[in-house]
């Protein structure tokens, strides 16, 4: 039954998948590997010049070889590698090119012809994150965006210099040498951010009532906790001054912000000072992950993400610190 409705779901996604037969004398075809094009990286270049960006890009391509030392990327099979460059919006306080770095695993099929193709629409997707210091992505949620605060989690490791992981998944590349790149938002500012969203309010009534909340919500925080550290959680104001509650620890995640002293501004803007990515490192959960795909959907082809994920660890992660500062 699982098998037959996760068919019936991808091809209602991908009709042309209902057709395509996976064999697995697929999953040893040789591969093939390439940068898309992505002209407009550096067409329209706003608050970066032409130059900046294209130099960016130069060392954007200089991180793919480091990927690409992965054996799942350097020996490629059964699937065609494809990567973007994509440009991102800066946010407050980012000095460098905000950029994505996107892999695709376009896994090899046989179409209703018989010969071996791939898809390009949509297909799976690892991505990796330059210069965007704003968050982690997937395990940070905006406070207020106006201000550039953000959630940053609690359980934080550093494995080796300039690599932290949080949560056994979330990872941040930089500069150790640097000051903090994130810096704490104190619970006096965090909840000038909430009376300052609540005075927006139209209705007369409800702003009276908010307030109401608010003011009950501030007096319960202990006066020395109002220069402090604030975290996400608690009432209106999703402000708190401690990590738990209700005898629960490592409940709240911690509001921050861009460190704007992080950044070395003696270097160009083109250069890559902050790397974010998504790796769980829990390899049982991610072998079982691989063994359902192999079993349920393709026997062998289809399942490079999976393949790719499970194979990435942290020396592949350690290895991108190099590319800092450069």
């Amino acid at each position: 039954m699982r098998k037959i409705s996760m068919l019936l779901a991808l091809s209602v996604c991908f009709p042309y998948l209902a057709i395509a037969q996976f064999g697995g004398d697929l999953a040893g075809r040789p591969g093939t590997f390439e940068i898309l094009g992505r002209t407009e990286f550096a067409a329209a270049p706003g608050k970066f010049t032409k130059a900046e960006l294209t130099a960016n890009m130069e060392r954007l391509t200089a991180l793919t070889s480091i990927l690409r030392q992965n054996p799942v990327l350097a020996d490629i099979k059964g699937y065609a590698c494809r990567m973007w460059f994509q440009r991102l919006s800066p946010a407050k306080c980012e000095y460098g090119v905000p950029a994505s770095v996107k892999t695709e695993f376009c896994s090899y099929f046989y179409n209703k012809e018989k010969k071996v193709v791939y898809n390009t629409i949509e297909p799976p997707a690892w991505y990796l994150y330059v210069n965007k210091a704003d968050g982690l992505p997937g395990a940070s949620s905006n406070f207020d965006t106006q201000k550039g605060y953000f959630t940053a989690p609690l359980n934080k490791k550093t494995i080796a210099p300039g690599v932290d992981m949080y949560d056994g998944e979330y990872f941040v590349i930089y500069d150790p040498s640097r000051p903090d790149y994130w810096i704490p938002v104190t619970v006096n500012e965090a909840f000038a951010c909430a009376r300052a969203f609540s005075a927006k309010e139209t209705d007369e009534f409800t702003r009276n009532l908010n307030q109401q909340f608010l003011d009950n919500e501030w007096n319960e925080i202990p006066a020395a906790y109002h220069d402090k550290p604030a975290y996400y959680g608690g009432g209106l104001a999703r402000v708190t001054y401690a990590n738990g509650f209700g005898g629960q620890d490592s409940l709240f995640p911690r509001i921050v912000q861009v460190n704007p002293a992080y950044w070395n501004k003696n270097l160009p803007k083109s250069a890559i000072q902050f790397i974010t990515l998504h790796a769980v490192q829990n390899k049982p959960y991610l072998k079982s992950i691989l063994d359902d795909c192999l079993k349920y959907i393709d026997r062998g082809s289809g399942c490079d993400l999976p393949r790719f994920e499970y194979s990435y660890g942290i020396e592949d992660i350690k290895r991108l610190a190099s590319l800092i500062g450069k």
